[in-house]
């Protein structure tokens, strides 16, 4: 999927509207993470916890950032605001699951349930804006056929990442191959479907 700068106004107001919804989800996320916390280990520990300076921090930013909606110019401003609410939220939970990386390993980060709540936010993103990458199209592209090339190269990926995962890791058996490279197709085959359906939704318009 080509991707291009996005110049239509109503496609850049359903972009942001996208973000916002994305923001929301992960807001609710992180407050979930700090009450639980709250829960187990009181409600003192949260301000050792860096997720509530960043809930904080975000916040902040979008209280005194927002403006009133009263017509559709200062919507559009509300949006852009929640857009910067949202980049430093994500790019804070990004630092958070790296300082896990490089100071607890990978397999660390993994069981962060902060990992879950980027997974899930970035995963509604992608999928959002697919609808209006297709939108964005000229048209002119055959759904068909891109669903087919898009399987027949993704096919061609798992099964690359399958056979290095047993070529490259001696411990790694067949079965640990045919599941790397399983999960990636299956993923990438729940993508490539539900942009061949927007495709062909736009077809048959």
């Amino acid at each position: 999927m080509k991707l291009q700068r996005i110049n239509d106004e109503r496609l850049v107001i359903k972009n942001l509207q996208n973000i916002r919804l994305v923001y929301v989800i992960q807001t609710l996320g992180i407050v979930g993470l700090l009450g639980f916390d709250a829960m187990m280990s009181g409600v003192s520990s949260l301000k050792d916890n860096p997720l509530w300076f960043l809930l904080i921090a975000s916040t902040i930013l979008l209280v005194f950032l927002s403006i009133k909606p009263s017509d559709e110019r200062l919507t559009f401003k509300n949006l852009q605001i929640i857009r910067v609410a949202f980049v430093i939220q994500l790019l804070g939970i990004i630092g958070l699951l790296g300082y896990d990386l490089v100071t607890k390993g990978v397999d660390k980060m993994y069981v962060n349930p902060l990992w879950l709540v980027f997974t899930l936010s970035t995963l509604i993103l992608v999928f959002l804006s697919m609808n209006i990458s297709v939108d964005y199209e000229d048209g002119k592209k055959s759904a068909g056929k891109g669903l087919a090339i898009s399987l027949t190269v993704l096919g061609l990926i798992a099964i690359s990442v399958g056979f290095f995962t047993i070529y490259l890791n001696n411990t790694a058996t067949i079965i640990d191959g045919l599941l790397m490279g399983g999960i990636l197709f299956i993923c990438g085959f729940i993508s490539f479907v539900y942009l061949y359906r927007l495709r062909k939704s736009k077809e048959d318009m």
